[in-house]
């Protein structure tokens, strides 16, 4: 009920727009908030986690064997400073009972980039790149997150600050921040893994900058290093074509590491570059390679216009699909797994209720532990007070 009260609390304050602009920044343990900048900073430690992905970031204690990061911050309070930058929840993914269709989680989209230190350097990336394809190990597009908001529950407690759900990559109906697409939290269906080319390793302190988005899935590009100097016409032109052949101003280069030491020859004052790509990142792994390369090094990068990049090579006519084989798969997909559609949906409603329930009964237990500790604490003290020789 306590935190219940502070986020009621929060909710009247922000409504005086004069105490808004009277306090523009605010604290909470391990998080401060500046209303004026809509900045919120997060104070995190970096996870080993070899398992597939379900967090971004979760709660010290709780999913670590399944996220990027952890934090000892309340959900509660990440939830009352995302009030204080202005953003008001959306909603969380749910079962719609009248089309029978689980509905996509929605609210105001966020940016988040994580601080580091590595090599005495301050590096900065957005989120999303610390995280890459399980499969593929191709870098995860970019991402921009949504403000959904967990909710207070039936005993008054703020749901997240039980479940420790903070960022999620995939959807729960009980965390503070979520992706604005469907994603399944099943084992079989987790796409992502830490990026091991670019997070820190585990223990290294890291700072979560949560921001406003402009757009939804159109986050704005962040160079590695905090504060670069803004590209110039004269800085260092990377281009990639389609086929990944690698130019530093017209002149081939045989392979990413090449290119890190042939900028680092030049002893740029402001360490910065500028690139540009044929067609998209997700699409030219020699792209991410190069990003990945600069990152590590820490050489700023500013992406230009993709029409800078010069193509070399034209793309090889692809082959026609088998459309009778595209059909009967799809028959045989609409006979084999249409009709179970219900029957799935059923499933997966049933098993988040009693992942649910499962987690209340774990908080009871928890709650009435810590009961029974204290009450050994006060009489623990009180038989060393009367067993203590008197004073003289």
């Amino acid at each position: 009920m306590r935190t219940t009260l502070v986020i009621l609390a929060t909710i009247l304050l922000l409504q005086t727009k004069s105490a808004a602009q009277d306090q523009p920044a605010g604290h909470f343990p391990f998080l401060t908030v500046d209303a004026r900048k809509k900045e919120i900073k997060v104070d995190c430690e970096a996870i080993d986690c070899r398992n597939p992905l379900e967090f971004f970031l979760c709660s010290t204690g709780t999913n670590e064997h399944e996220s990027v990061l952890r934090s000892k911050v309340r959900p509660s309070h990440l939830h009352a400073a995302l009030l204080m930058i202005g953003l008001q929840p959306g909603e969380p993914v749910h079962f719609d009972e009248q089309t029978k269709k689980w509905i996509p989680p929605h609210g105001p989209p966020l940016d988040l980039v994580v601080r580091f230190e590595r090599d005495k350097r301050t590096i900065e990336l957005p989120a999303y790149r610390l995280m890459r394809d399980i499969k593929s190990k191709k870098e995860m597009p970019p991402l921009t997150w949504i403000f959904t908001g967990s909710r207070v529950m039936e005993n008054g407690v703020y749901a997240a600050d039980q479940t420790g759900y903070l960022v999620s990559v995939v959807n729960f109906d009980l965390t503070v921040i979520d992706i604005p697409k469907l994603a399944s939290s099943a084992n079989e269906t987790l796409e992502w893994e830490i990026n091991k080319d670019l997070a820190p390793p585990g223990g290294t302190p890291v700072t979560l900058i949560i921001t406003p988005a402009a757009q939804v899935n159109a986050p704005a590009t962040r160079a590695s290093a905090i504060s670069p100097a803004p590209a110039k016409i004269n800085n260092p032109l990377v281009t990639i074509d389609s086929s990944g052949n690698i130019k530093l101003d017209d002149a081939p280069v045989e392979n990413p590491r090449s290119l890190v030491e042939q900028i680092k020859a030049r002893k740029l004052p402001d360490r910065t570059v500028r690139i540009a790509m044929a067609n998209a990142i997700e699409d030219n792994p020699t792209a991410r390679e190069v990003i990945n390369a600069l990152s590590r090094a820490d050489i700023a990068f500013l992406t230009i216009p993709q029409a800078q990049a010069v193509a070399t090579t034209t793309h090889p006519i692809q082959p026609a699909a088998d459309d009778d084989l595209v059909q009967r798969l799809t028959d045989e997909w609409n006979q084999k797994v249409a009709p179970k559609d219900a029957t799935l949906r059923d499933t997966a409603k049933s098993h988040a209720e009693i992942i649910a329930q499962l987690r209340a009964e774990q908080q009871r237990l928890i709650d009435a532990a810590d009961r029974i500790q204290r009450l050994i604490d006060q009489l623990d003290k009180r038989y060393q007070e009367m067993t203590q020789p008197p004073q003289q």
